[in-house]
């Protein structure tokens, strides 16, 4: 009996980690790369590569998808509240898409928004910037 669609997708969403944990940091497109502690992305990789961890960061990945189907109340809730809202993002992370950050507006109109020429792990390259811009925030 063959895989089940589940069992498949579980599969190509390990292989797809095993072959980005190989192959490439985060942050490839970051202009800053060379500012990355190379020993974090070593301890990264060595955790990601512990048995069963290929498994549970499928399994995130999975689940996930269900996040989408709560999308429209997390929306509503911001709409209603309208709570204090910094959204810090990195321009060069290829783990989103860059017209994110200015969508949180379309609910919280007065949101803070900076989008940084940093990649996924923006402190390792911006963390002055960034606690400049938290310490603005919190005033």
């Amino acid at each position: 009996m063959g895989q089940s669609r589940c069992e498949r997708k579980r599969a190509s969403h390990k292989s797809a980690i095993a072959a980005n944990n190989a192959d490439t940091p985060c942050g490839e497109r970051d202009p800053n790369v060379e500012r990355y502690d190379p020993d974090l992305w070593t301890d990264e990789f060595a955790f990601l590569n512990q048995p069963a961890q290929a498994q549970i960061q499928s399994d995130l990945f999975y689940d996930y998808r269900t996040n989408v189907d709560v999308y429209p109340k997390w929306q509503a809730w911001m709409r209603e509240k309208r709570p204090r809202l910094l959204v810090i993002w990195g321009k060069y992370d290829l783990s989103f898409d860059l017209g994110e950050p200015e969508r949180y507006r379309a609910d919280v109109p007065s949101a803070e928004v900076h989008v940084l020429d940093t990649g996924h792990f923006a402190l390792d390259t911006a963390a002055d910037q960034i606690a400049q811009i938290v310490r603005g925030f919190k005033k």
